[in-house]
């Protein structure tokens, strides 16, 4: 009985600790970009849509900023391309080769150049602007910077 209630805690630990584990904490702007980064293009990659799972992506952006994208996307004109990566295509190496540089914070704004950088050059230069909300970063806003 020991046994298996052992086999049993082991398992809700991979779990948690595994695909479970929702946003990690952003103490500072890097932190955020980063976490959110690993987990939208390992979503991507797994082919679950991030914006579908509200609770997490929540972890990770405002509110405003997401119902900002929900407008776009029912708008007349639709959501070209995805928001988060500025891009109609992903490299799956986005996921892990994530530089940031250039962060500048003001109070509980701050902005930084971020570089997704993939396979034989697919690589994407975003600006990402966070706010601190309740103690933590969250990513409010997303421009391409081609």
């Amino acid at each position: 009985m020991k046994r298996i209630a052992v086999l049993i805690s082991v398992a809700v630990a991979v779990f948690a600790t595994g695909q479970g584990r929702a946003a990690e904490s952003a103490a500072t702007p890097e932190d955020c970009i980063r976490n959110f980064y690993r987990w939208y293009v390992t979503n991507l990659v797994a082919n679950r849509d991030p914006m579908k799972q509200r609770k997490e992506i929540r972890q990770y952006a405002t509110e405003r900023l997401l119902k900002e994208i929900d407008k776009m996307v029912k708008g007349p004109d639709g959501l070209d391309g995805d928001y988060f990566v500025d891009a109609q295509d992903f490299d799956p190496l986005w996921a892990k080769n994530i530089s940031i540089s250039d962060v500048k914070t003001v109070g509980d704004k701050s902005s930084a150049h971020v570089l997704l950088n993939g396979s034989k050059g697919m690589q994407k230069k975003l600006l990402v602007h966070l706010v601190k909300e309740g103690g933590t970063w969250k990513v409010d806003k997303v421009q391409g910077r081609d």
